[in-house]
């Protein structure tokens, strides 16, 4: 939320009701625009613009746009009555431009941010999971994502390939049943670990913490895997291995990941072993080098800039370039 002076309140939400108490606080005390970082709060975002008269824009990812259908209908509804919607996302841009057109959409480049200490609730959980391992038995991590065919591709052409039976860790389920369809109850016992939850900065830092590597087997999709997601793994500090349909102008290939080869499908197979091969503090160091050049290549600062110049025209203050400026 911008104030007369151009400080930013924040106020972390997690409902409607709260988002409008919050936001109505704010405006009160002279905040002059409404931004809100989750596009599931739009109707609360709505009702403050229509009783308060001022501009509201939000950062709109696919959770917001997706999922529950009644809700995501609502949520829709609800930003194509903001005045300015964010998004890195090209399928939440097409949806939008579809269902909501009469918000204007600004499209950003996402960025890659350090990702935070993890909550000591998180990683309990994670290594609770992992309880009863071998102390030499690898760990890959493994996001879910709403394509099962590449789940199931996982399952049955690359996991039985790699050297050591390594322990798949699972993040971001729906929950254990949709992982047991998938997998079985033998595999969640043997190879497979299970945890659900959306996935988040915590989740993924816990998750990076715990694994020898990232696995991204297939294409990025709406829901769960989003182009934000593949900077935070790639920016974890564990190495990341991509296959080679992967399709994200944010991996290169030996610069911030492994990149399969796209031609050959047994590529991302020996790219693992090869990794998994490798000593752990080479492995580790790896990780080091690959986050350190997602956290250069990527930043936010494009992003910021054009969040900067959309919030000064949206209270009436342009930013006139430099061309057109009295000397």
């Amino acid at each position: 939320m911008l104030s007369e002076d151009a400080d930013v309140c924040w106020a972390p939400v997690s409902s409607n009701v709260a988002a409008y108490r919050a936001g109505a606080r704010a405006l009160r005390h002279g905040a002059e625009s409404v931004h809100l970082l989750d596009a599931t709060l739009a109707p609360a975002g709505a009702l403050l613009r229509f009783r308060f008269g001022v501009p509201v824009s939000a950062t709109v990812g696919s959770r917001a746009v997706t999922g529950n259908p009644a809700r995501a209908v609502l949520t829709v509804a609800a930003i194509d009555r903001l005045d300015q919607a964010f998004t890195a996302e090209p399928f939440v841009t097409a949806r939008l431009r579809r269902r909501a057109p009469r918000v204007p959409v600004a499209a950003v480049a996402p960025g890659a941010v350090p990702l935070p200490e993890p909550s000591p609730a998180r990683l309990r959980r994670v290594a609770r999971l992992l309880d009863g391992m071998l102390p030499a038995r690898l760990v890959v991590g493994l996001p879910w994502t709403d394509d099962r065919d590449h789940m199931r591709w996982y399952r049955d052409a690359v996991a039985p390939l790699l050297a050591g039976n390594p322990v798949c860790l699972l993040f971001g389920a729906p929950s254990r049943r949709d992982a047991r369809l998938i997998f079985g109850v033998r595999g969640l016992r043997e190879t497979y670990r299970v945890l659900t939850g959306k996935i988040d900065a915590d989740t993924v830092a816990a998750v990076a913490r715990c694994v020898d590597a990232f696995v991204l087997p297939g294409d990025a999709r709406p829901m769960h895997i989003t182009q934000d997601l593949v900077l935070a793994m790639a920016a974890s500090g564990a190495p990341l291995v991509a296959g080679g349909g992967v399709r994200s102008a944010e991996l290169e290939h030996e610069r911030n990941a492994f990149v399969a080869t796209a031609a050959d499908p047994m590529s991302l197979v020996s790219t693992l072993n090869q990794l998994l091969a490798l000593p752990a503090a080479q492995r580790h160091e790896l990780g080091r080098d690959f986050a350190a050049a997602t956290l250069t290549d990527h930043t936010w600062q494009p992003a910021a800039r054009l969040h900067g110049e959309r919030f000064a025209a949206l209270v009436g203050r342009p930013e006139i370039p430099a061309d057109l400026r009295a000397a």
